[in-house]
């Protein structure tokens, strides 16, 4: 630019110079003229050419400076000094082009600060600042990119912040190939698994508090593969067995509060495998064979075929063997009964329905006499009934003995 400055000067001194060769040149003349012949060229001819030369000189300087420097001020000062020069075509191409170059310098400037950036609102300026620059077609499929990404990273971050199932869910719903998407259903499973163990300690311990086979299996029915599964199990089946147990000693001690076999034996019909059930069959055997002792033994054989050949005399016809039978039938069961229900018949029951030395020849009319003397006997603990005694009438073992 000092070049340029000083132009006028350098071309002043130039012009000088010029303008003293001129002088000189046309003395030299003038001395020359007495010898030389008249046809030489005219002394204003040859300052013409002189002069013309003296500029092209100058022009030619002032174009080297301009290379010499290469810039657009340069060309552009050479433009504005020689207006109509030998080199004022190829300056003005000469503008063009550095002119085109800083142009693309500063695009790929910008658009290496752009890229650098990296953010949406950084191609949005590079774009608005070069609308016809060489990467404005990239920087718009870069503003749509970024601009998807910055919204994935925002609603990731808001998911993760908000750190619930919903908001992951909804994450990969809006996101389907987002950048975290892998990573949102790892934290969704996650999540689920969490909430899985904690409804699963939460039953458990609702199971523990209640304590009962059913709430423990209802437990493993809802939690199959739940973390206590098996310790529940463990508990329903010592529940179980504890209640079984304690059910086992309930009827053990009812039996034994009843003292009866048939108390004995329905203990061990329902626990066939219980704690008693070899104390029980020998208490009911016992009982039963005290209560054989207890019972009198008749003869229930005559006592049928008298029976028989009495029901003959008094209606008419022959004794059969089904008749005999059928009694014989109905005595055993009759005697049962008397061994089975004899823990029910008071002594008072037992002196009213026998005599001394003497038994009734039936188990049928035995064991009809102590219900009903049992029955009485109810009967007097009623109010409606009074509280006088109420008996049977005495039995004349006379009618019996020979039966009927």
């Amino acid at each position: 630019m000092a070049d340029l400055g000083q132009q006028p000067n350098r071309k002043r001194s130039r012009v000088f110079l010029a303008t003293m060769t001129l002088a000189a040149v046309a003395a030299v003349a003038g001395l020359s003229a007495c010898s030389q012949p008249s046809d030489s060229q005219p002394p204003t001819a040859q300052r013409q050419a002189a002069e013309e030369q003296a500029r092209r000189d100058t022009d030619e300087k002032a174009w080297a400076d301009a290379e010499k420097t290469g810039t657009v001020a340069a060309y552009t000062s050479y433009l504005q000094n020689f207006g109509s020069g030998a080199h004022v075509a190829e300056a003005s191409q000469r503008i063009v082009s550095l002119n085109e170059q800083a142009r693309k310098d500063a695009d790929e400037k910008a658009w290496a600060e752009a890229e650098k950036t990296g953010t949406a609102a950084a191609y949005m300026a590079y774009i608005q600042n070069f609308g016809g620059g060489a990467h404005v077609a990239q920087a718009r499929q870069r503003v749509t990119e970024q601009t998807r990404k910055e919204a994935d990273e925002k609603a990731w971050a808001d998911a993760v912040r908000a750190g619930t199932a919903a908001a992951f869910t909804a994450y990969t719903q809006s996101f389907s190939s987002g950048a975290h998407v892998a990573e949102a259903r790892e934290r969704l499973a996650a999540l689920d698994e969490q909430t899985r163990k904690e409804a699963d300690e939460k039953a458990w311990t609702d199971a523990i508090r209640v304590g009962t086979p059913a709430a423990f299996t209802g437990y493993i029915q809802k939690f199959g593969s739940g973390a206590h599964v098996a310790e529940a199990r463990q508990r329903v089946a010592a529940l179980e067995d504890q209640a079984r147990k304690e059910e086992d000693e309930k009827a053990w001690a009812d039996a034994l509060r009843a003292g009866t076999p048939s108390a004995f034996t329905t203990y061990i019909q329902k626990f066939g495998s219980g704690a008693h059930v070899a104390e029980a069959r020998q208490r009911a055997a016992a009982l039963e064979t005290q209560g054989r002792k207890e019972v009198p033994s008749i003869d229930i054989k005559n006592t049928c075929k008298a029976a028989a050949g009495a029901m003959v005399s008094l209606m008419g016809g022959t004794t059969t063997e089904q008749d005999v039978n059928a009694c014989l039938d109905s005595e055993q069961k009759a005697r049962d009964q008397i061994v089975k229900d004899r823990a029910t018949y008071s002594s008072a029951d037992k002196k009213q329905c026998m005599r001394t030395g003497v038994y009734l020849p039936s188990y049928v009319e035995w064991l009809t006499c102590l219900e009903m003397e049992r029955d009485v006997r109810k009967m007097e603990r009623q109010p409606q009934f009074g509280t006088a005694p109420w008996s049977l009438p005495k039995v004349n073992p006379a009618i019996n003995s020979a039966g009927r």
